[in-house]
């Protein structure tokens, strides 16, 4: 399968758009590869916050609510719907929230929205509180990585790309990072314990966002 992506990726490489960089308005010189440090390093760990968050929800929010909420399987399923669901739709609506409110803002909200809602579905342990919980998860989850994608590329000094790339670069490795980190924590003491995580990077994410804007 890697071979054929590969071929199919070489062949379509030629009918690419010729992308070059406008000359920035007020003349400066801007880089095209940045390291992330400084703002840009922030944004990239807010995003890896956020990554990790939606890493550990996509890849263990229906085993806890079969093993530690005792729901049957198919039930257990329905988490998954609903965070996702939740995610989907509040991302079709991200714009009109972003027209209306600050990106700090909106992005504090969103965090504090998700960290609580899933301390509630942790210290409830019950199935319908847990299901709503995991929805109002992915509504406050949706919003943030693309806020975070947006100021990175207002990042003075570098081409938004070089920006975005750079920034990403550490943010994805959230989804890397944090479903194995997940499994060793559950390991070690519990399933339960192991989706703190969730709280944890959520909570950040609200805590940082005075560093967007």
């Amino acid at each position: 399968m890697g071979l054929v992506i590969a071929g199919l990726i070489w062949g379509v490489n030629a009918g690419m758009l010729d992308a070059r960089p406008a000359p920035p308005v007020d003349g400066a010189r801007q880089r095209h590869f940045a390291w992330p440090h400084g703002q840009l390093l922030v944004i990239g760990l807010l995003i890896f916050a956020g990554m990790t968050a939606e890493g550990v929800m996509y890849d263990w929010c229906v085993l806890y609510l079969k093993q530690e909420v005792s729901m049957p399987q198919d039930q257990a399923a329905l988490g998954y719907a609903a965070f996702a669901g939740a995610m989907a739709a509040t991302r079709f609506g991200g714009d009109h929230l972003r027209a209306r409110f600050t990106e700090a803002l909106l992005l504090r909200a969103s965090a504090s929205v998700a960290a609580a809602s899933m301390a509630v579905v942790l210290l409830s342990g019950d199935p319908w509180i847990s299901l709503l919980g995991y929805t109002l998860v992915g509504a406050g989850l949706a919003p943030l990585v693309p806020i975070l994608y947006t100021a990175a590329s207002r990042v003075p000094g570098t081409s938004s790309a070089a920006a975005i790339a750079a920034a990403s670069s550490i943010g994805y490795s959230g989804f890397l990072v944090g479903p194995p980190l997940i499994g060793a924590i559950a390991h070690g003491w519990s399933l339960t314990i192991a989706m703190g995580v969730v709280v944890v990077a959520a909570a950040a994410l609200a805590v940082g966002a005075r560093k967007v804007g």
